[in-house]
């Protein structure tokens, strides 16, 4: 076995650019599969720990057809929801509390600028249940009281980029026309549409929207004795009951993280069936350059024969070649696979304001060396074969 591990290694550093461009086919496939799996599981990882955090008590209740997908369906819906359905919500048994938020698009005057942003109105007696879905958190100021009627909290991104000058605490703005005094500034989320947020109270909506009863979402937060599932159900009958029609979604945290997860899933081996291509040219890559080695090495395999070497240790020579460079190729794809996620991870993370923290993983690191070992060894199988079926004598003359 040493001496089969010596030849191999001088036969393949003989050929250094050769055995390098047969590397990089390996090394790409490699890297690009690890780097999707790898993100796909940390950002999986993320959500579930972010629900973790919210906790899995809770409930969501959007406007529009069950059958709809995500808060697009909510979006698009010509159907609203309003404040006696959240009292309606807020009676079921189970149920903590309740609260409503509106979510619209207005005109906000700064002096003589003039932007269009999205206003949040929160009820602000619930705001502390509000904090805990958003995860905002004030950086200066202070938090909306529910003594505050024409007060606002400004994100990042308003505050700082929307107009010509930054916004200070204590300063004025207009929306739709109505003044209202800023009182404390929100941290950096890192998501831009979070980062843009207006938030003011739920009882100034009358004056900038001339509308009292509609909401965009209700959150409902379930007792910790109460099974959510069961309160869930409790919820959509009555409100079903109540408006005559299901022309609304309730779906617990729980749901959303399994919906959440599925589609993850389903995109990570997507992009891993698009990357696994690369390995497949990578592997066919090897056979090409092992068969043109076969070729030019035809008199050294004639000599090897005469002078005693098997078939099987003919064999043995290609087929350690091949799979070297599987190996080999596995380990720098690996590492550059991984490095590559480890720093796109963060940079999703600062985009959508959720750590994405992509972690080593022992069993991708030894899968991917082993799955690497076996493309090489197969893209060698059929060279091998063939300079292990050379005739001594015939490979002798050859030139």
């Amino acid at each position: 076995m040493s001496e089969l591990l010596k030849i191999i290694i001088r036969n393949l550093s003989y050929q250094r650019l050769r055995t390098g461009l047969t590397l990089l086919g390996i090394i790409i496939g490699v890297a690009a599969i690890v780097s999707m799996i790898s993100i796909g599981d940390a950002t999986q990882r993320s959500i579930n720990e972010q629900f973790e955090k919210m906790g899995t008590n809770k409930i969501i209740i959007t406007p529009g057809s069950p059958t709809s997908i995500g808060f697009s369906g909510a979006t698009l819906s010509t159907e609203k929801l309003t404040k006696n359905d959240v009292d309606t919500a807020r009676r079921i048994r189970g149920v903590n509390t309740a609260f409503g938020i509106l979510g619209r698009t207005a005109e906000v005057k700064l002096g003589n600028e003039v932007r269009y942003a999205t206003i949040l109105a929160i009820p602000t007696e619930n705001r502390k249940y509000y904090e805990e879905l958003k995860g905002f958190e004030i950086e200066y100021g202070r938090d909306l009281r529910s003594s505050d009627k024409y007060s606002t909290v400004l994100g990042y991104l308003i505050r700082t980029k929307a107009f010509s000058k930054e916004i200070k605490v204590r300063d004025h703005l207009k929306i739709n026309g109505k003044s209202f005094r800023v009182v404390g500034l929100l941290k950096k989320v890192g998501n831009p549409m979070d980062d843009m947020v207006i938030v003011i109270p739920m009882g100034a909506v009358k004056e900038i929207f001339n509308n009292t009863d509609e909401v965009s979402i209700i959150f409902v937060d379930v007792r910790k004795d109460y099974d959510v599932n069961e309160v869930a159900d409790n919820i959509r009958d009555v409100l079903k009951k109540k408006r005559g029609i299901e022309d609304f979604k309730v779906q617990t945290f729980g749901d959303i993280m399994q919906m959440a997860n599925k589609i993850l899933g389903i995109l990570k081996y997507l992009f891993i069936g698009i990357a696994s291509i690369s390995l497949l040219v990578g592997g066919i890559g090897i056979m090409n350059i092992m068969l043109m080695t076969v070729m030019e090495r035809t008199k050294e395999i004639g000599v090897m024969k005469a002078t005693g070497a098997t078939n099987k240790i003919i064999l043995s020579i290609f087929l350690g070649e091949a799979a070297t460079v599987g190996l080999i190729g596995g380990l720098i794809g690996f590492l550059l696979g991984y490095g590559g996620s480890y720093f796109i991870g963060r940079y999703m993370g600062s985009m959508v304001g959720i750590p994405v923290k992509v972690l080593f993983s022992p069993e991708l690191f030894i899968g991917s060396l082993i799955f690497s070992v076996i493309v090489g060894t197969l893209s060698g199988i059929y060279p091998a074969m063939r300079a292990a079926k050379l005739d001594p004598v015939e490979a002798l003359r050859y030139e």
